[in-house]
């Protein structure tokens, strides 16, 4: 990931939310960026997820200018896990998998074994063919299962935008212990202001 001299502003909004930034992750590093809100954290994010355009400057990923990556490739290329989980409609396997019928089963699995959720999926009536319903998970489990859904795809870079702040400090701990595990063969990028996840 390399950020050259990046400028960012909203059209309507002369304030400039990033200025001259320059900066680089190499391949399995781990990065946190800290900062008071609106520093520009989750404006980074969506800078490398092609959402927004710079102003100024370059964004790349793997040298490839981020706004031009076809969205067909970006899910093999990075995984993306948010503070909510966005549930869709359907089963277990649906939710990892988001409709797409080239994962296995077995990387379903191993995706959810990744995330420490592949028992508890294992218990449910139908297993991963179960519907999903709001409740058949804790709220740490829905959080553990966006990770197997970004995992699922064997992305060499994962960004983590704030996924703990809504949990309690112990189902938050379990959390970091999975992306811990995700750590030693991934490259990440987190956005966080707690002080537990600054020190993967």
């Amino acid at each position: 990931v390399e950020l050259q001299n990046v400028t960012f502003s909203y059209e309507d909004d002369d304030r400039k939310i990033l200025q001259a930034l320059n900066f680089q992750v190499y391949p399995g590093e781990q990065v946190t960026l800290s900062g008071r809100t609106g520093a520009g954290k989750s404006t980074i994010f969506k800078l490398l997820l092609g959402l927004y355009q710079p102003r100024e400057g370059k964004v790349l990923i793997q040298g490839r200018d981020a706004i031009q990556i076809p969205e067909n490739e970006k899910r093999r290329l990075y995984g993306y896990v948010e503070q909510t989980f966005h549930r869709v409609p359907g089963t277990v396997k649906d939710q990892i998998t988001l409709y797409d019928d080239s994962f296995t089963m077995e990387e379903v699995r191993g995706a959810a074994r990744i995330a420490g959720l592949d028992a508890t999926i294992e218990q449910l009536e139908k297993g991963y063919d179960t519907p999903c319903t709001q409740e058949i998970f804790s709220q740490g489990q829905w959080q553990l299962l966006s990770i197997a859904r970004a995992a699922v795809a064997k992305p060499k870079l994962l960004l983590l935008d704030e996924i703990t702040s809504a949990l309690d400090e112990a189902t938050a701990a379990d959390v970091m212990r999975t992306v811990t595990k995700l750590a030693e063969n991934h490259t990440i990028l987190m956005i966080s202001h707690k002080a537990v996840e600054q020190n993967l």
